[in-house]
């Protein structure tokens, strides 16, 4: 293989490399943020307010539905109000979807809440999964195979002939 072809391997080599690094990072992330919350305490809340909301358009202009929670929990003897499932916003542009969320948190109801101990105004109904940890192989392969392309256009010998 000449020098060109060398440079070329490279190149994609460390383009896989990058790809690879960009989801491990992102996956590790979010692994990290859900482990974050199993230090969170569990208390009970009051749900006061569950239903579905107008969440106007989608990119497609498609409706955008959202799920409308207010709930009433109490820490170290401090009363405070929460509005979110999970840590991310509930809204989809299948009705279906929000109204899973509706049906599982009903207006009035007690329901379990994880509260960050450190900043107890932030709360949650259902917590982070941990499941990007499973996925995580998957782009280590990429980061793998460019760092294999590169050592083999590194070190590879020229054939004889």
């Amino acid at each position: 293989m000449n020098l060109a072809g060398r440079i070329w391997i490279c190149f994609l080599g460390l383009c896989l490399i990058g790809a690879g690094t960009i989801f491990v990072n992102y996956l590790w992330g979010a692994y990290q943020r859900a482990t974050l919350m199993d230090s969170w305490v569990e208390s009970e809340a009051e749900v006061k307010v569950s239903k579905v909301a107008d969440g106007g358009f989608d990119q497609r202009g498609l409706p955008k539905y959202r799920h409308e929670l207010s709930y009433r929990y109490s820490f170290k003897g401090e009363n405070y109000e929460g509005n979110q499932a999970r840590r991310l916003p509930t809204e989809s542009s299948e009705l279906k979807k929000v109204k899973k969320y509706v049906d599982r948190y009903p207006a009035p109801s007690i329901r379990p809440v994880w509260i960050n101990p450190t900043n107890p105004a932030q709360s949650v109904l259902k917590k982070d999964t941990k499941a990007s940890l499973y996925s995580i192989w998957f782009p280590c392969l990429f980061v793998i195979g460019g760092v294999g392309m590169i050592a083999n256009a590194i070190f590879r010998r020229p054939k004889a002939g």
